[in-house]
């Protein structure tokens, strides 16, 4: 059995009132809250002292005083991805990126802009598509997200099947670390990418190694069409198999959607889907005349399943229903799992005979498979063995190349395994970059991969 990273029963070592005075004594009343509830929470905790920065040099300010004071910190952005983590060893105060929200440039002509960590990624999209650009992320999760909190977290969503991750669009960096120094990687145009790999290094680290303040990404032209096609298996006992087998044969050819995802049964019933079938459906965004000889070339390679294009409206309510009810509260349960994307079938298979009727969703294009579930769903097994079967199906991943990353799950699960898994050797070269940028470990301490 694995065990999850030790934590101190109470993170607080120092008054919250005293670093609450401290805070507004220096920046202002309105810079620092003590918040209740939800709000911020991170491990449970009844309330917590949260900073707001509104420039960069006040963040670092703030970083330099928590330095000194050797407060823990816990960076956030607009506080949707918090609980998110191994619950911190100590934790004294929480700094939000939030109000460090300006657009501090945009060049339509360039393809480029670069924008404060706090800035939605909504609200920047829809500033870009007045020109007929984005930035092709589409992250699940709250539509606050912010783009700090999409870059430290690595967040991506069915678009990356043919856009990729946060990090292949990001190409400068301005970050404050744990002393408040702040030091810059890469640049705002494309074609100036010196310290490229610093943009790499600090795209999902969680805010270990310094706190996010600025971004500079490249951007692409909106698609000028769109489709979506939904392919169901005419062998209702091999549905799996046959879906999963139609993904790889679509990935290995010349067919490119800018989304692939696998929809198992069990899904939220506001899904135009079959609610009784596994589903493979496939998004293209490009001319008009390419996604007809996209959809054509699809029907040939599926032509052993059922298949239909969405119309319009039905396209438009799926995605946007996919997107909000993969984070939506009536999930108890989230867990991230992957493997080579040839390995989707395999993974999916033991997934599902360790833990039957299990509600799955994937890329399908990029062996990345969710697992949605309700309060109950573990409620069928023994007490002592519903971790035992999380960690066989996590096992299960790793033989596949993978891993089981826990998004969310009950306090009895996350105290028996330890939500990011084992790395193996990588852990090591982790634990010396975390040492080298943050050697007092003020950062997240405890909450990501290996303890760090």
């Amino acid at each position: 059995m694995e065990t999850p990273q030790a934590t101190s029963p109470n993170p607080y070592t120092i008054p919250l009132d005293k670093i609450l005075h401290r805070l507004r004594e220096m920046f202002g009343e309105d810079r620092a809250q003590l918040l209740r509830g939800a709000e911020f929470r991170v491990a449970g905790e009844t309330e917590r002292v949260v900073a707001f920065p509104q420039q960069r040099e006040e963040l670092s300010e703030m970083l330099e005083l928590a330095h000194r004071e050797r407060w823990r910190v816990i960076p956030a952005g607009a506080g949707t991805w918090l609980e998110m983590g191994n619950k911190p060893t100590q934790m004294h105060l929480v700094i939000s990126t939030a109000r460090l929200n300006r657009v501090v440039e945009y060049e339509p002509a360039d393809l480029t802009g670069t924008v404060e960590a706090g800035c939605s990624l909504t609200e920047f999209n829809q500033l870009t598509a007045k020109h007929r650009q984005f930035i092709p992320l589409d992250p699940f999760g709250d539509p606050r997200l912010t783009i700090g909190g999409t870059i430290a977290t690595a967040s991506s969503g069915p678009l990356r099947c043919a856009y990729g991750t946060p990090r292949d669009w990001l190409v400068g960096i301005t970050v404050v670390h744990a002393d408040g120094k702040i030091s810059k990687a890469g640049g705002k145009v494309v074609k100036n990418v010196a310290g490229y790999d610093l943009c790499k290094l600090y795209t999902g680290s969680y805010g270990t190694l310094a706190m996010i303040a600025e971004m500079s990404f490249k951007l692409r032209a909106l698609p000028a069409s769109e489709k979506t096609m939904v392919f169901y298996a005419d062998d209702q006992k091999n549905e799996i198999e046959l879906l999963s087998t139609l993904a790889v044969a679509l990935s290995d050819s010349d067919v490119q959607p800018a989304a692939m995802e696998f929809v198992s049964p069990g899904h939220n019933a506001s899904l135009p889907l079959d609610p009784h079938r596994h589903a493979l459906v496939l998004r293209f965004l490009n001319e008009p005349e390419t996604i007809n000889a996209q959809i054509d070339d699809a029907t040939r390679i599926g032509g052993y399943c059922q298949r239909s294009v969405l119309s319009e409206a039905d396209a438009a309510r799926f995605w946007t229903a996919y997107h909000e009810s993969e984070t939506a509260d009536d999930w108890a349960y989230s867990f991230r799992l992957s493997a080579l994307p040839a390995e989707l079938p395999g993974l999916v298979a033991d997934l599902t005979q360790v833990l039957p009727d299990t509600h799955v969703r994937a890329h399908a294009g990029n062996g990345v498979v969710r697992v949605l579930a309700p309060l109950g769903w573990l409620d069928n097994f023994k007490t002592k063995e519903r971790a035992r079967k999380v960690a066989e199906v996590r096992r299960a991943a790793q033989a596949r190349g993978g891993q089981l990353l826990i998004l969310r799950a009950t306090p009895e699960l996350t105290a028996q395994l330890d939500v990011w898994g084992e790395v193996g050797p990588t852990a090591n070269l982790m634990r010396a970059l975390k040492d080298k940028y943050d050697p007092q470990s003020q950062l997240n301490p405890g909450r990501f991969v290996a303890g760090i």
